[in-house]
């Protein structure tokens, strides 16, 4: 079944144009990544610090094997650091239409 994953980061302000100049390069490897179906990543409106991540995934267990490649290699702690509260994960897996 698939899932598709939102992420909702809220990043210092002085991180904000660093992180988006880099996210693209971190996309290559993402779009490689077996289970991998889609992304798109915005910017709020009214908020720029704010940033969600839609993602499409085959399935959960790709995902999750996604967020522990990313964990390994270090990512998740160097966006953790740029951050100014815990991320907002959520999995949709019920397609209503």
């Amino acid at each position: 079944m698939s899932v598709t994953v939102t992420l909702e980061l809220t990043l210092k302000p002085e991180a904000v144009g660093a992180f988006c100049a880099q996210i693209g390069e971190a996309l290559e490897d993402t779009r490689k990544f077996a289970g991998f179906v889609d992304i798109c990543i915005r910017r709020h409106a009214d908020d720029p610090a704010r940033i969600i991540f839609v993602e499409d995934w085959e399935t959960l267990a790709a995902y999750e094997a996604y967020v522990a490649f990313r964990t390994e290699t270090g990512m998740m702690d160097a966006m953790a650091e740029v951050l100014t509260q815990p991320p907002r994960l959520n999995i949709w897996d019920q397609k209503v239409a």
